[in-house]
């Protein structure tokens, strides 16, 4: 099974760096690592459907910036690289963590949601630093804008020893500060933070896709059928554009947040499954532009057990899901078209992580069968 899982990752200013007027706190870069085991088995889910390409020993990082605070008008940072060491034999292994939000982002407005900075799942075992690839840094002083900023050190990795262990079924939360000074920023134009870590213990979120409803694209939705998880049937094979309510609940002992989605479908649910095609793609089903606003928290909820409003999707990956708490359900609404499916075909569908990660488990799928 695969590990769906949190972890924080913090930076702030530290007030201690302050010196008569020469220092102030100007930014806080947040990244989350959320590691969780993977269940290597043992652990029975009645009337669940598991993943069939199971990914035994391994646990997902995800990394997330948030929250800057500072006197500075705007900071900008653009970060290409995340990597983690991982003890072993000789020198051990460095990892990449692949970058997911790999456009420069200010600081100073990151002061309410995490925005997740990358995410990759890696094997579980003991790991002693961390490193962020700053490559672009510019900040608006006084009013002007786009001053670029020296990095230091030169090579523009921001380092931090930290020993940590990843393990099955457990979620590790690395709290990283990254303190800067105004002062080198401000008369240098210079970039030279100072990082350090914590560590903290939580439980494992558990994600399960729990139940579906297809509907009409109209507003206020019409139902294709008079009940959750019910299939649908003479669904044409190209121009039907459909609505998808599809709920994921937490069964886990930890909070699911700070990761994406995407939308798969198959014609058999334990073989090969595939991406939900882009708006306008050539794939045989693909994201509509349907009476809604992508992204959007969605207004109602429909499913059985829903209790956390999630996005409206037309488009992939998903925005970073709403926090869903230990026992609470997720519903998202989602607008897909038929683009050439097969004839008299049946097709299921499945959201997995944005990087292709199966949830935890499957109690249901989407289905339909398309007209003869």
């Amino acid at each position: 099974m695969v590990a769906n899982v949190l972890a924080q990752v913090k930076t702030k200013m530290s007030n201690g760096s302050r010196r008569a007027g020469f220092f102030a706190a100007i930014g806080t870069l947040v990244a989350v690592l959320i590691i969780a085991g993977i269940v290597a088995g043992g652990i029975h889910f009645p009337s669940l459907r598991l993943p069939s390409s199971e990914v035994q020993s391994k646990s997902l990082l995800v990394i997330k910036v948030k929250d800057a605070p500072a006197t500075l008008d705007e900071l900008f940072l653009q970060i290409d690289g995340v990597r983690v060491h991982r003890e072993g034999e000789g020198e051990g292994t460095w990892m990449d963590v692949t970058v997911v939000a790999t456009d420069s982002f200010d600081l100073l407005t990151l002061t309410e949601v995490a925005t997740v900075l990358a995410t990759e799942e890696l094997p579980v075992g003991s790991y002693t630093e961390i490193r962020l690839h700053v490559t672009d840094a510019k900040a608006t002083i006084n009013g002007e804008p786009d001053i670029p900023l020296a990095i230091r050190p030169e090579t523009g990795w921001l380092m931090v020893k930290i020993h940590f262990t990843l393990e099955e079924l457990g979620v590790t939360t690395i709290i990283v500060d990254i303190d800067v000074n105004e002062e080198p920023i401000v008369h240098a134009r210079i970039l030279l933070p100072v990082v350090k870590a914590t560590v903290e213990q939580i439980g494992a979120s558990m994600p399960v896709q729990r139940h579906y409803r297809w509907a009409d694209n109209t507003d206020p939705l019409t139902w294709k059928t008079d009940a959750d998880d019910k299939p649908i049937t003479d669904i044409a094979s190209t121009g039907a554009v459909l609505r998808i309510r599809l709920s994921i609940k937490n069964e886990g002992t930890a909070i699911w947040s700070g990761v994406q989605l995407k939308l798969q479908y198959a014609i058999d649910p334990d073989g090969d499954w595939y991406d939900v095609d882009a708006q306008g793609g050539t794939g045989i089903w693909r994201y509509f532009d349907g009476l809604g606003t992508d992204k959007a928290i969605v207004t109602s909820l429909f499913l059985a057990g829903s209790s956390v409003k999630e996005h409206f999707v037309e488009s992939s990956p998903t925005e970073t899901i709403a926090k869903i708490p230990i026992g609470g359900q997720g519903e998202w609404d989602i607008c897909i078209e038929s683009n050439g499916a097969g004839a008299g075909e049946t097709y299921y569908f499945r959201f997995v992580l944005s990087d292709g990660t199966p949830l935890k488990a499957y109690a249901v799928y989407p289905t339909l069968t398309t007209v003869t």
